[in-house]
């Protein structure tokens, strides 16, 4: 029989804190069983000796490699979030490239922060090789760090395995890659435009003056602090007018008001304002006319690991995280839903909701349209809609976004509650009285401890009460 060495929870708790410290990698985002598999690995039968080497050592020394290398999620693949590269190709690199013309510097800055393995580094390079037709008359600097040196072995090798072209044709592979008896080697033209840094995140930039930002999927799990002061050092890492890109499930959470939140069909940037300025309103865009796509159109869903029974566990458990307000835990575990599983409509719903918690506003309305761009029925998001509407106070807009709930669900509670409010408001007594005696039939078929909908902690019951008082109300 093998026989394990109980870890102590107050020595795992100690490295996850050094962790945390060292790299912003919050505890809360740190996988206990993955953190005590590690440190009992890599420590052999000394853990106090194991922590004390992490205290006195630096991040790039083996022991902390090791240890970041079994933790960090480095999965990743070509044209990942293809409303992205989208965007990157209509509208952001357009912007840069008329910028740096009429200041006749014909230059371009790029920073793939947190690039793991190359992928989406490389997938910028070739992105910027099919975009600019006079490549050659540009200055690129287009840098890829990570702090895992590992990864960044794999991302200077270039070569990749079938799993990294899961969202892209064989038009896509042949063009760009050689094969080889061990996967697909990327053609050296594409990797000379790339230089790769090992380097924490919260560093900085490995240049100053960038254009460009993609930042996707780190700052998630860094704990607070630490958001906080990467969002500050990305802001001053951008020259003016430059463009920063989160992760499809990710917000600025600090200083939002000195950015430009720029909201596009399907995905959402940040562009620092040529001139300082505080409070500016999103900028909506439409979609462009269509350009020539890199591959063919997104494939149907193709889960990476994340088994499709495990999906509404772990939405459950975000459901769970967000009713007690721990967001920073829902907003992760969504992330990771919509990272394996991007058609997976009640997450992209919930996502909307933290992120309206949150108080980002555009990037709420950005998961609801995503939501209802797969399911236009999903009253939730309708619902949600409405409450944002209400929260910018468009009365018109919220109206129908609850209407159109009750629409996809008769007698949505929710959605009923705030749309006879609105209606009491505007003294339409009698549609509020209507709307609200619809819902409490509705609910008056439900187990009264059920609760109504994933985004509150209402009960059939407690809301029926409520509504019926209301009734009572306008009664008397």
């Amino acid at each position: 029989m093998i026989c394990y060495m109980l870890f102590d929870p107050q020595l795992l708790a100690r490295i996850g804190a050094i962790i945390e410290q060292r790299t912003g990698m919050a505890q809360g985002a740190q996988s206990p069983a993955n953190l005590e598999a590690a440190v009992r690995e890599l420590s052999g039968d000394d853990p106090e000796g194991f922590l004390h080497t992490l205290a006195y050592s630096s991040e790039v020394a083996s022991p902390w490699q090791l240890l970041l290398n079994a933790l960090f999620i480095g999965e990743t693949y070509f044209l990942r979030n293809r409303a992205h590269f989208t965007l990157l190709r209509q509208n952001i690199l357009p912007e840069i490239v008329a910028r740096r013309q009429a200041a006749g510097s014909p230059q371009i800055n790029i920073w793939s922060a947190g690039c793991a393995s190359g992928e989406e580094t490389y997938s910028l390079a070739i992105t910027l090789h099919e975009t600019l037709p006079d490549l050659p008359r540009w200055t690129i600097r287009l840098f890829g760090t990570d702090i895992n040196g590992y990864a960044l072995g794999t991302a200077e090798q270039a070569i990749y395995r079938n799993w990294s072209f899961r969202h892209t044709d064989t038009v896509f592979q042949n063009q760009y890659f050689l094969p080889l008896e061990n996967g697909w080697q990327l053609r050296p033209f594409i990797r000379e435009m790339v230089t790769f840094r090992q380097r924490n995140v919260l560093i900085g930039p490995p240049i100053p003056q960038v254009d460009l930002i993609f930042c996707c999927n780190v700052l998630l799990y860094f704990e607070e602090t630490s958001v906080r002061r990467a969002e500050a050092m990305l802001y001053e890492a951008l020259s003016p007018g430059g463009w920063l890109i989160l992760g499809q499930a990710e917000a600025l959470r600090f200083d939002r008001e000195r950015w430009v939140t720029h909201l596009f069909p399907g995905a959402v940037a940040y562009q620092k304002p040529l001139r300082p300025v505080r409070g500016a309103q999103p900028a909506v865009h439409h979609r462009s006319s269509p350009t020539a796509a890199l591959s063919n159109p997104e494939k149907d869903r193709v889960p990476d690991s994340l088994e499709d029974e495990q999906m509404p566990m772990n939405y459950e458990a975000a459901v769970r995280a967000m009713r007690v307000k721990q967001y920073d835990d829902a907003e992760r575990i969504l992330a990771d839903i919509l990272r394996h599983d991007p058609k997976y409509v009640p997450a992209w719903v919930l996502m909307g909701c933290v992120l309206g918690n949150r108080r980002a506003l555009p990037e709420a309305q950005r998961q609801l349209d995503e939501a209802l761009r797969l399911d236009a029925l999903r009253a939730d998001a309708h619902y949600l809609k409405g409450v944002l509407y209400m929260e910018s106070q468009q009365a018109d807009a919220a109206t129908a976004a609850f209407r159109s709930a009750l629409y996809c669900q008769r007698g949505h509670p929710l959605a009923a509650m705030l749309l006879g409010h609105l209606y009491l408001k505007a003294g339409k007594t009698a549609r509020a009285r209507r709307v609200w005696q619809e819902a409490v039939e509705v609910l008056e078929k439900i187990a009264p401890e059920q609760i109504v909908s994933d985004l509150s902690d209402w009960t059939a019951e407690g809301i029926s009460e409520f509504l019926s008082d209301q009734i009572k109300l306008l009664e008397n």
